[in-house]
């Protein structure tokens, strides 16, 4: 990221002290990318022109199994002399959700949300050697049949002989039942998708805000902008480090100075701007409905990492005790923790802008904690330190997806009285108020880690983390 802020003219922007830290980033990729190409190993030098990607979305949709129950359902409708469902998208689910409401109800089946599927066979925590020679636990690969059952319709429920030939005249119980196979199929796929979706979101915007969204010309026409974008999603993207300590912010000195240069310029767009960083020194320069999309698209977030959280919470877990246990999928809870509380961030920081104070004070979700290591908790432990204050705090509110889903309520009031209650200011550490970073980082390279571990040497770095060193887990054969 430093070779590329370079090109583009960065140090006309920057005071001496920024264009030593990034001459200094610069020379420190440059060092290592030359150690790795003398070692045979490959060298990405990254995409030619702008490097955001043309989509975010990873999961194609569900074409094949779209066509087979729209060619069934059609052919039924034609038979019959019924309209058939409208055309749907086959990689949304919100259409697909549309067009099997229409294909149910012509089948004779009931529409109401289905009960969430099970899995086949049931993945339970299994004994496993690690690369020290201890024992973990971890998730085996199942054996036999797989899959999900459930999660659609249930089939008993299909028209009987006499109905059918009444309300579908001409119609053959083969095609009949072919039709409602392929739609119970589609409708626990679309469930599927429906999470898949809310998964990608969760991850896109934990790691660039709404950065993935941004249209590439907005994104290329002003060279300050981009700068200052790609430098802080690249500070976004940090890994963290395996630590007792706090982790690095994504807002360092380098950051300003690239931040206060695209404000300056005059071919400033602050809407990309806005689309990662929400500081009001930035939504100063967008009018009213500029303001109020944005504000959509960060609730529309929150929407979706909160479907995600519901979806990942277990109901039986203690939530003062936010540590990983054995089968916890720590991975899906923590993006979607972290976009969460980002797009809360962002949300808080618009609705206060634009003045709507009260409608924080009638709603104000809580922040969501992430799961922590199961060593880090023990390392805390030992130093004489127990889990964060705002794990307490988060456990005597109401769930915060719930809030935010329309489920239950949670007054600013109520917020305020959880934090008293436990020593926590809820104005400066974000709970009532947008999160602001105390303290700027000072700029430096990405550390070469594995697993949260620094290591010194990129080659030896890589050898470790091939053959599984700190992961945890078995080595691979």
């Amino acid at each position: 990221m430093a070779l590329d802020i370079v090109e583009l003219g960065a140090k006309r922007w920057l005071s001496a002290v920024g264009i030593r830290d990034l001459y200094a980033m610069m020379r420190y990729q440059r060092s290592r990318q030359l150690l790795i190409a003398e070692n045979g190993l490959t060298v990405g030098t990254g995409p030619v022109g702008s490097s955001l990607p043309t989509t975010w979305r990873h999961h194609l949709g569900l074409a094949r199994a779209y066509e087979a129950a729209r060619t069934a359902v059609d052919a039924v409708a034609l038979t019959a002399g019924r309209p058939a469902p409208a055309a749907a998208d086959s990689a949304d689910p919100a259409s697909l959700r549309q067009w099997l409401g229409s294909a149910l109800t012509l089948l004779g089946l009931p529409d109401e949300e289905p009960w969430p599927a099970r899995r086949t066979m049931p993945r339970r925590p299994a004994p496993m050697t690690s690369w020290t020679g201890g024992t973990c636990y971890g998730l085996q690969k199942p054996s036999g049949a797989r899959g999900d059952r459930g999660g659609h319709a249930d089939a008993r429920d299909r028209m009987d002989g006499a109905t059918r030939r009444e309300v579908l005249p001409g119609v053959s119980v083969r095609a009949y039942r072919r039709a409602v196979r392929a739609v119970l199929h589609l409708q626990q796929r679309t469930e599927v998708l429906a999470a898949e979706r809310d998964r990608e979101a969760s991850v896109a915007f934990g790691k660039a805000r709404l950065a993935y969204l941004v249209a590439e010309e907005d994104f290329v026409a002003c060279p300050a902008t981009a700068a200052f974008t790609a430098y802080y999603v690249s500070r976004l993207n940090l890994r963290t480090l395996f630590t007792s300590g706090r982790q690095a912010r994504p807002m360092d000195t380098l950051a300003e100075q690239l931040l206060a240069a695209a404000l300056a310029a005059p071919t400033c767009r602050p809407w990309v701007l806005a689309s990662v960083l929400t500081r009001w020194s930035v939504l100063d320069r967008l009018d009213d409905a500029q303001c109020g999309r944005l504000m959509g698209l960060y609730y529309e977030q929150l929407a979706a990492s909160s479907r995600a959280l519901r979806r990942a919470y277990d109901v039986r877990r203690d939530p003062t005790h936010m540590i990983v246990r054995a089968g916890d999928d720590s991975s899906t809870w923590n993006s979607a923790t972290r976009a969460f509380n980002q797009a809360r961030t962002g949300w808080l920081n618009l609705t206060r802008g634009l003045g709507y104070d009260d409608v924080i004070e009638a709603s104000c979700p809580g922040k969501v904690p992430a799961l922590v290591a199961a060593d880090v908790a023990a390392w805390h432990r030992r130093e004489g330190r127990d889990q964060h204050a705002d794990v307490q705090v988060w456990a005597d509110l109401p769930l915060p997806w719930d809030v935010v889903l329309g489920d239950d309520s949670c007054a600013a009031e109520l917020v305020r009285q959880a934090c008293q209650r436990h020593g926590v200011d809820p104005e400066t550490t974000g709970w009532t108020q947008p999160y602001r970073q105390g303290l700027t980082e000072l700029p430096a390279p990405a550390r070469d880690l594995v697993h949260g571990v620094t290591v010194s040497s990129p080659l030896l770095a890589e050898i470790l983390r091939k053959i599984g060193v700190f992961s945890g887990q078995a080595p691979p054969r």
